[in-house]
């Protein structure tokens, strides 16, 4: 029975976008509550709004640690081209 509850906790977590591993495992542990909290909990778009939240902190805190004269630049050329001109 274990492992019927462990497959469809493992389907219902691949359908709503949510760690097919973590669940699985939690199946194991938990069994038939695992399956009720994969189907109840938290929407995938919650998760996706708050991990672009963070990575949107992230880069403007990188932005803002990063130094004038190493802005702008793809390639080690153009950075070379710049540190020339100072």
């Amino acid at each position: 029975m274990t492992v019927l509850w462990i497959f469809l906790t493992a389907v219902s977590a691949f359908i709503l976008g949510r760690s097919i591993l973590i669940w699985s495992f939690v199946a194991y542990v938990v069994g038939p509550w695992a399956l009720l909290v994969t189907l109840l909990g938290i929407k995938k778009s919650t998760w996706e709004r708050r991990k672009s939240a963070v990575s949107a902190l992230m880069e403007g805190l990188e932005e803002a640690t990063r130094p004038e004269e190493y802005k702008d630049f793809n390639t080690v050329d153009d950075l070379m081209k710049q540190l020339e001109n100072k």
